[in-house]
């Protein structure tokens, strides 16, 4: 056998061991998109006594684009775990409370809509006082199905707050507390999302 022909057969085993690789290792739909996950588990029977806004008791709400639906968190009191409401009336509507894996320690923190039909919802840190914001879900107000859109640092120096359409009509804006290694003082940041894009961001100057 020539120099050149164990040359030839050299490249080509080469490249079939790399096609191999390529297919084995590729990204696809299902790996790169996670399917929702139950972030929030439905309550059934009726409405518990919400009271009113008068009564002490704090919630924050957020009524839908299309103004069909209002979403609500309730009660909002310092390390009280909240429930989430999406009201259609006064007394209509369901009720959410977190999925089991996560509600011993965690709770929802702000609620808002990204779209008539998909809320945004904050969840967070339940115990301590440097503990404003969380990470950042699109949650799907009929099942409670939740995707993650934007997650705290291992450090949670950088907490999401709260979250807004963009005015350019582009993604979501998310805006963060961003606290020093002493967790004693926090500044205004925040993160631009394309609804559907993996979960990420680079914090930017808040606006």
């Amino acid at each position: 056998m020539t120099r050149r022909r164990l040359l030839e057969i050299l490249v080509a085993a080469s490249v079939l061991v790399l096609l191999v690789a390529v297919f084995l290792v590729r990204p696809t739909a299902r790996r790169t998109e996670p399917p929702p996950v139950p972030l929030f588990h439905r309550v059934s029977g009726a409405l518990p006594d919400l009271g009113d806004s008068d009564d002490g008791q704090g919630r924050i709400t957020a009524r839908s684009p299309d103004g069909v639906r209002t979403a609500m968190l309730f009660p909002v009191e310092f390390e009280e775990a909240a429930d989430l409401y999406v009201l259609t009336g006064p007394v209509q509507g369901v009720r959410f409370t977190l999925a089991d894996s996560v509600a011993r320690t965690q709770t929802p923190k702000n609620v808002g809509w990204i779209d008539p039909q998909t809320l945004w919802v904050v969840v967070g840190h339940r115990w301590g006082t440097v503990s404003p914001g969380g990470d950042v879900h699109a949650v799907d107000p009929v099942t409670g199905e939740g995707r993650l859109l934007w997650a705290c640092p291992d450090s949670v120096r950088a907490q999401a707050i709260r979250a807004e359409p963009a005015s350019d009509g582009m993604g979501i804006l998310l805006r963060l507390n961003v606290f020093d290694e002493q967790y004693l003082v926090a500044h205004d940041s925040t993160v631009r999302l394309t609804v559907g894009a993996p979960p990420g961001g680079e914090p930017t100057p808040a606006r």
